[in-house]
């Protein structure tokens, strides 16, 4: 008994729920398929399909069968099509979507690169700060960051970034050093947050305890990069994510303080993610870029401490 093709059968004769059908489908007789079906229920030592003279279904082992083969048939057409895409060369237009900030900050960066090695390719960038459907927007892949709320899409991680209290040295000569999350309430907090509602910062202590804090100050925006130049403006102190600042931290321009607490720990997902529709079929341009940008996030680091507080 050729075991796979029997598995085979038996999957496409449920799915049909006819054994002509399937035996149509592999070229053979209804007769030949019910004895591999046959074959393969005595070589497990269970019934997989209760069969009448009317019609067929599935048994309970039958069941947990057909689940375990669909699964297996898909695997292996995925694995034959990712081998397939490897002797191919990625052309036509990549269409991908990000936050503003990001999308500037890094993932434009990258492109030069990846377009350089692959002339037959374009990538459309789209920024914007909301996040939009893929299927309407026939959008390949999606950078986004936080908690993800649709189920149905595919998502890569792509690195985790934590978020950081800083200011300018500037602002620091000039305001005393916070020894806790509580003495920024004497600070001049800049904010993100919309429709004109006061965020909360909250951190989380070494001992394990949940510190919430009012932020108050003279600048709030709905926008990652008004937030970031605010805060480099030296115009007080903000709560901003490293990858966003990660050259400033390392040059000095940005100082980081309070680092020993972590910044907004409950119910936040810190990561950045590679966000698309569906790993079956693929196409060649978009698993490329995909893993570009793993490569290259991979090579960040965004923890600092050579600028932090003692």
């Amino acid at each position: 008994m050729d075991k796979f093709k029997a598995i085979k059968l038996f999957y496409h004769t449920h799915l049909l729920a006819s054994m002509s059908g399937a035996g149509k489908r592999f070229g053979l007789s209804p007769a030949s398929v019910s004895r591999q079906i046959s074959a393969l229920e005595d070589d497990l030592g269970v019934r997989l399909l209760n069969r009448t003279s009317r019609k067929m279904s599935l048994t309970e082992a039958g069941q947990i069968y057909f689940l375990r083969a669909e699964r297996l048939l898909q695997d292996l057409d995925e694995m034959g099509d990712e081998v397939k895409q490897l002797g191919k060369r990625p052309h036509g237009t990549l269409r991908v979507h990000s936050r503003i900030s990001l999308g500037t900050q890094r993932i434009a960066p990258l492109l030069p690169e990846l377009l350089f090695h692959y002339p037959d390719l374009r990538v459309d960038l789209w920024l914007s700060d909301t996040d939009l459907d893929l299927t309407e927007h026939t959008i390949d892949v999606a950078i986004r960051f936080g908690k993800l709320t649709d189920s149905s899409l595919i998502t890569r991680k792509l690195a985790t970034s934590p978020r950081v209290i800083c200011a300018t040295p500037g602002y620091w000569a000039h305001h005393p050093t916070p020894g806790s999350p509580n003495d920024l309430a004497a600070h001049n907090c800049l904010t993100y947050g919309s429709n004109f509602v006061n965020p909360i910062w909250m951190f989380l202590a070494p001992n394990g305890a949940l510190v919430e804090l009012l932020p108050t100050g003279n600048f709030q925006t709905n926008n990652a990069e008004a937030l970031r130049t605010a805060a480099l403006s030296g115009l007080g102190v903000a709560l901003l994510p490293a990858w966003s600042i990660q050259d400033e931290l390392v040059n000095g321009s940005l100082k980081r303080v309070l680092n020993w607490y972590e910044a907004t720990p409950t119910d936040f997902d810190d990561s950045i993610y590679a966000v698309y529709q569906s790993k079956r079929n693929l196409s060649v341009k978009t698993r490329l870029f995909i893993d570009h940008l793993v490569t290259v996030f991979k090579k960040q680091e965004w923890s600092y401490t050579s600028q932090d507080q003692n």
